[in-house]
């Protein structure tokens, strides 16, 4: 049985709906990152980008960020993990096409 890689105690508002002790940094990263990634506080951020490389931030934001995350978050963390101007201007678009009524409310 693997170890189990927990997040930091000082994240552990950011999943309230769960119980955050039996959240694994490894087996989690796509719920852990798409949670800091709309929420984060800087704290937050900060681990985010201490505790996954660019490529696992990169893959996340081509896989499933695009359509989950909202456009000003996405666009961030698109220039924060280096993701080319070309790419990041595609990924951009196929957000913005998406017909998602709560892509499209303001978050703040």
């Amino acid at each position: 049985m693997k170890k189990l890689r927990p997040i930091s105690p000082f994240l552990y508002s950011f999943f309230w709906d769960c119980d955050p002790e039996k959240i694994d940094v490894v087996a989690h990263s796509s719920f852990i990152m798409h949670r800091i990634m709309e929420r984060g506080t800087y704290a937050a951020m900060r681990w985010l980008q201490q505790t996954y490389t660019d490529d696992q931030r990169c893959s996340f934001l081509e896989q499933k960020g695009y359509r989950v995350l909202p456009l000003r978050e996405l666009n961030y963390w698109l220039l924060m993990s280096g993701v080319k101007d070309k790419r990041r201007e595609i990924l951009l678009d196929k957000s913005r096409k998406q017909n998602n009524v709560w892509q499209k409310r303001n978050s703040y």
